[in-house]
């Protein structure tokens, strides 16, 4: 006996869902195709996740019709995706572990705490310079003032 293939695609041709059609099936006024009214189908909790997951992805890609339970859970399935999305988007914008420097920015770090300490010896040198002028200079007048 052969073993039957699995395929997410039918063999019956695809029906082709307006936006009326999504909404009368979303209202509840219509569900499904087929000869059953609404009144027959009913919400059920019986599928395990992994059935509910995989009737999910069935139906969003078309190869399974829509029923009730696929509406009553698509408000949770969005919130989770939009809430998965916006994670991933946070972890990626701050990933959490350091950045190590490159060559090139240890290079020009070093560059400019090299010229900071040079400002800084030159800013202590001219301090310096302009008291000793200031001290030669009242020595020189002083002296002069005792010469006249």
């Amino acid at each position: 006996m052969a073993k039957k293939k699995f395929s997410f695609f039918s063999n019956k041709p695809k029906k082709t869902n307006t936006i009326s059609d999504g909404y009368s099936q979303y209202t509840g006024k219509q569900i499904s195709s087929g000869n059953t009214s609404p009144g027959n189908q009913k919400f059920t909790q019986s599928k395990t996740s992994l059935g509910k997951i995989k009737d999910d992805f069935l139906m969003d890609i078309g190869a399974k019709d829509k029923d009730i339970d696929y509406y009553a859970r698509l408000d949770d399935r969005k919130k989770r995706s939009q809430k998965m999305v916006d994670d991933m988007r946070s972890k990626r914008n701050s990933s959490g572990k350091p950045k190590g420097e490159t060559a090139a920015q240890r290079e020009a770090r070093l560059k400019r705490e090299a010229l900071e300490k040079e400002k800084a010896e030159g800013q202590e040198r001219r301090k310096k310079f302009y008291k000793e002028k200031g001290e030669r200079l009242a020595k020189l007048k002083a002296k002069l003032l005792n010469l006249a």
